[in-house]
């Protein structure tokens, strides 16, 4: 893989860098301030539903979002997501109605983090016992869905 390769890989965010930036968004204030720098040097569009959930699962305040990551939020904006930190999946489902850029990437990536919460949510109930539920996507890294 050549440097070129290499690096747009990285402005990609995928199940494993995901999980990397989740942490460091929820630790210290100094890993939560390197990881919006990361975030801030991503691809806005090809990354806008992984950033959402970012924004929707940290301890990260808005205002901290809106500062340090400011493009990105407001690019988050005009697809329907909104600035606070109240964003719902039914937000983030609309606002992949009214991107088209990247859109098989950034569904496929919803539905893994829509999978995820089903999981969390059946399993608290009282009455199941246990949860079986696969998702096979065309062309996503099962490796990274562990």
């Amino acid at each position: 893989m050549d440097a070129k390769n290499t690096t747009a890989k990285r402005l990609v965010i995928d199940e494993a860098y995901y999980k990397n930036l989740k942490k460091m968004l929820n630790a210290s204030p100094e890993d939560v301030l390197v990881a919006l720098s990361c975030i801030k040097a991503l691809n806005k569009q090809r990354n806008y539903v992984a950033i959402a959930f970012l924004r929707k699962h940290s301890k990260c305040p808005a205002a901290s979002w809106e500062k340090e990551c400011k493009t990105h939020v407001k690019y988050q904006e005009t697809l329907g997501i909104p600035l606070d930190k109240s964003i719902k999946f039914s937000d983030i489902y609309k606002a992949l109605k009214n991107e088209t850029t990247c859109k098989d990437e950034n569904t496929k990536f919803f539905i893994m983090r829509y999978v995820e919460f089903l999981k969390s949510t059946i399993i608290d109930m009282d009455f199941v016992e246990t949860i079986d539920i696969t998702v096979k996507l065309k062309d996503y890294d099962e490796q990274q869905n562990g």
